[in-house]
């Protein structure tokens, strides 16, 4: 007679990309497996679609993601931003790097696709999502607003 085993929740996306080889050997997933907040990312719900999308794409937009990260941080020479803002975010997962990476600032993340469900946002207090098509007209004055706005809700 068999044991009866408990069933193991299956493994979604990220846990095979974190238990894989190249999270050793491409430095922007090493920095994704080695982020302080990422225990805390992997038993968010609010995070788990964005978690778990096929391996490939969430390689692709990790490596993307921490990519662009060093730019920013390279642009910054280390000051602390009040606030950044990510146009056209897609998924965000950009987005959700720099509210984790930069806590104290205000990150405004806008997309014109409204078929974007980002549910992340809710976990991340500095963080918002805004379905905007960034070409019409008054655009900038309305993100303007917006980041005043999500700069004095830091006090």
């Amino acid at each position: 007679m068999a044991d009866a085993e408990t069933p193991r929740p299956r493994k979604r996306a990220v846990e095979w990309l974190l238990e894989g080889e190249s999270v050793r050997t491409n430095r922007h997933l090493a920095r994704f497996a080695a982020a302080p907040y990422l225990p805390r990312l992997l038993a968010d719900p609010a995070s788990s679609a964005l978690l778990s999308r096929s391996s490939r794409s969430l390689r692709k937009e990790i490596i993307e993601a921490y990519g662009m990260l060093e730019q920013v941080e390279a642009t910054l020479h280390g000051a602390a931003p009040a606030a950044i803002v990510d146009l056209c975010c897609g998924s965000g997962f950009l987005s959700l790097a720099l509210a984790n990476e930069f806590p104290a600032a205000a990150v405004l993340m806008f997309d014109l696709d409204t078929r974007i469900r980002v549910r992340h946002d809710a976990s991340h207090p500095n963080l918002r999502f805004e379905v905007a098509d960034i070409m019409a007209d008054g655009f900038g004055a309305r993100r303007g607003a917006l980041r005043r706005e999500a700069g004095g809700q830091r006090g």
